[in-house]
């Protein structure tokens, strides 16, 4: 099974309160559908057409089309966090120019590298050519003990909203799973990206495992413990008064907590419709880079416009006529705001 998890929008997963406050703005009359369709072996199902697909809109069926994504220009934007425990993953970018320039595809596609810690610092300019920026990719300076991932993907939308129009727009975020030192808020967040229609992939690794690992591999970062003298060995020449622990329950307990955190990365890529990685090493990393490279190069994008413009949220269902046997991944919802904006061109 692929590690790599293909999420859907779920209400649920913002809290139903948090959301409904949220009013998802679209820069189109068009509601944009990325798809991807395998079978139950998960290999891609290729060469289907606008009416091979039903797709319905809060239940009533809409008239599809079936854009041909691969022919337009894609930007790009990859979020790489440096601070925090990011600096114990920087093993797993090494050679991570290699992975995106195979993920971007030739030119006129074009990328932008932003690191970030406690704020993203300055982007490179847009470029076809990865290798331009090897060393800073492959081997990034120590950021601080910041991982503001909203304020990135913020700087990183605003970054997108500057490219032509016609071009496709995409962030790839690859970080931690929570957010720690935002300005910026998960609401932001939620009407830029749909504002922007951009879409946005994570592939994040775990702060506690990191954490945890690189306070073994550094004796100062986790000091032993001296405890009294354990009960049967007071009395027991040359036992001492005293001995020491090397094992930190405070570790283990953080570890846990963390785990119960929500993963803010994977929900953002939720709402854009995008889709999620997890690694802990370079080779998760670059075979979750090949999937997602091979799903951005096949996957179907699907456009409609909707009949019924109710403010609110929508719920979107996708499936392939006549094959039941086929796994459909779409997003699933959107919203639509109390004054429409003007359509894009």
């Amino acid at each position: 099974m692929m590690r790599l998890c293909k999420f859907v929008v779920c209400f649920a997963a913002l809290g139903g309160a948090a959301l409904a406050q949220t009013t998802l703005h679209t820069t189109t009359t068009l509601v944009v559908v990325p798809t991807l369709v395998e079978t139950q072996d998960r290999e891609l199902v290729y060469s289907l057409r606008a009416d091979d697909f039903l797709l319905t809109d809060n239940g009533v069926p809409q008239k599809v089309t079936l854009e041909e994504e691969a022919k337009r220009p894609l930007s790009l934007v990859v979020l790489i966090q440096t601070g925090g425990d990011a600096r114990g993953q920087f093993p797993s970018y090494e050679h991570l120019d290699t992975m995106l320039g195979s993920l971007l595809g030739k030119a006129p596609n074009e990328v932008s590298i932003v690191n970030f810690d406690s704020r993203p610092e300055a982007a490179s300019p847009f470029t076809s050519n990865v290798a331009e920026w090897r060393d800073a990719i492959d081997h990034p300076d120590d950021g601080d003990h910041g991982a503001a991932i909203f304020d990135g993907l913020a700087y990183g939308l605003e970054l997108l909203e500057k490219r032509p129009t016609g071009n496709r727009r995409a962030i790839l975020l690859i970080s931690q799973e929570h957010d720690v030192g935002s300005k910026t808020t998960l609401k932001e967040i939620v009407r830029d990206v749909g504002e922007t229609n951009t879409a946005i992939y994570s592939m994040t690794f775990s702060a506690e495992k990191t954490a945890a690992r690189e306070a073994f591999k550094n004796p100062h970062a986790n000091p032993p413990l001296t405890l009294g003298a354990p009960n049967g060995l007071q009395n027991i020449p040359n036992a001492g008064g005293q001995y020491q622990a090397y094992f930190n329950l405070s570790a283990p307990l953080a570890l846990v907590l963390g785990a119960m955190r929500r993963n803010t990365s994977a929900e953002v890529a939720e709402l854009s419709g995008g889709e999620c990685g997890s690694f802990d090493n370079r080779r998760e990393l670059a075979e979750d880079l090949g999937i997602l490279t091979n799903h951005l190069r096949n996957g179907y994008v699907l456009t409609f416009a909707p009949t019924s413009t109710e403010p609110g949220l929508h719920t979107i269902a996708v499936r392939v006529a006549h094959h039941p046997e086929l796994t459909v991944s779409a997003r699933s919802n959107y919203w639509v705001s109390e004054r429409p904006m003007p359509v894009q061109k």
